[in-house]
């Protein structure tokens, strides 16, 4: 079942049904017959982690959340965490009611639901599994590559390095966009070009600025240490390959990183360029660089500041910007110097969700664009390969 798409004229329609008969739950209701879930079945939990494992991927039922909601009561339900493949994670947390939400993948046990080519997907006992697929090569790829044991240093100036070849091969497409969607033309053009591309970088440069939560390192840090005979002595982007399963399941996962992107890309980039919105979006596509269901939304407080003996993470993000900048004016460099302080106020206070802009929207393209580009300067550079148009 696709998803419905909601009309302005369905919204007031809706919201004055609800007015008249002075009943809220009319909107709800539309609102959960238009939202869905992805719903797999398999025989067994730990078979079907050890295909997802190698590469394979479950084949998944869309249900209205409201009818699953109804429908898994009582029942065991797992929820597939899309970043497993990395890091030597369970791909299958059990998943309570509270927190079953919209827009996720769900795993039942055929022990209790099933899935029929024609009659589609049962909740009642004894059932077929949906089944699994082969991952789409230069997905699998991604999925499976181990990279390499990588300071937070070596992979942001890494990643800063492989995004200049990139967005060479991407000003094309933005230039088009920006003269055929937005109607720029020759100077204009090509200064707003400039600036999308600057801001581009910078969100790929920012992509990982998660990792530098001090809870994050503590927990990086002694996973670390059960596998290589790495010490720590600087803040960490990327753990060393797991060599074997027995250590795999001794690793503590760490908490989410990528959100915390948002309010920091968000803040320097409108402090440097001024606001508007098309720098939240690329703000946003940053933070969604390892899922699109992050939404960039953190509470205060979540995020504190790495501090390493005597090093703290802010002194090693504030060097690691003038390096790769370089040499800048005194004007540039107070100017940079109050983004970078006010976007590490921001990424300790709380941030509200945001949403992506959709399909007809003037800045999908560059929200789209500004995704591929952080994740492939990311695979890239962890990979150390050349991936995109070589």
């Amino acid at each position: 079942m696709n998803k419905k798409v909601l009309t302005p004229s369905d919204a007031l329609a809706a919201y004055e049904r609800a007015f008249r008969l002075g009943s809220p739950w009319e909107v709800e209701k539309l609102l959960r017959e238009m939202l869905n879930v992805q719903v797999a079945v398999v025989d067994d939990k730990e078979r079907a982690e050890a295909q997802l494992r190698e590469g394979k991927r479950l084949k998944t039922v869309s249900v209205p959340y409201g009818v699953f909601l109804d429908k898994i009561k009582g029942k065991k339900v797992y929820l597939l965490d899309p970043t497993a493949q990395k890091g030597g994670k369970a791909f299958l947390d059990e998943a309570v009611d509270d927190d079953i939400a919209p827009n996720r993948t769900y795993v039942l046990l055929a022990s209790e639901a099933g899935y029929h080519p024609q009659k589609g997907l049962t909740f009642e006992g004894q059932g077929q599994p949906t089944g699994f697929e082969d991952m789409p090569d230069a997905e699998n790829r991604e999925k499976r590559t181990e990279g390499k044991f990588q300071t937070w240093s070596e992979h942001t100036q890494g990643v800063w390095e492989r995004s200049q070849r990139i967005v060479g091969l991407y000003r094309p497409f933005i230039e088009c966009w920006a003269e055929k969607v937005l109607g720029l033309e020759d100077t204009r053009k090509t200064d707003f070009v400039d600036t999308v591309l600057w801001a581009m970088r910078a969100a790929v440069l920012f992509h990982d600025i998660g990792k530098l939560n001090q809870n994050w390192q503590d927990i990086v840090w002694k996973n670390e240490q059960k596998i290589s005979n790495q010490h720590n002595t600087d803040f960490i982007a990327r753990m060393s390959p797991v060599p074997d399963e027995q250590v795999r399941s001794q690793l503590q996962k760490p908490r989410y990183h990528a959100s915390f992107a948002y309010p920091f890309v968000k803040t320097f980039l409108r402090k440097i360029l001024g606001d508007y919105r098309f720098l939240d979006t690329i703000a946003l596509a940053a933070a969604r660089h390892h899922s699109l269901e992050v939404s960039g939304a953190i509470k205060a407080n979540e995020f504190q500041w790495a501090q390493l003996g005597n090093q703290s993470a802010q002194e090693c993000l504030n060097q690691l910007v003038q390096t790769v900048l370089g040499s800048l004016s005194d004007e540039e460099s107070r100017r940079l110097e109050e983004a970078l302080q006010e976007a590490s106020n921001a990424v300790t206070q709380s941030s509200q969700a945001d949403e992506p802009p959709g399909p007809t929207d003037d800045f999908y393209f560059l929200y789209c664009l500004t995704n591929r580009l952080v994740k492939v300067c990311d695979w890239e550079d962890a990979g150390d390969t050349q991936i995109e148009l070589r």
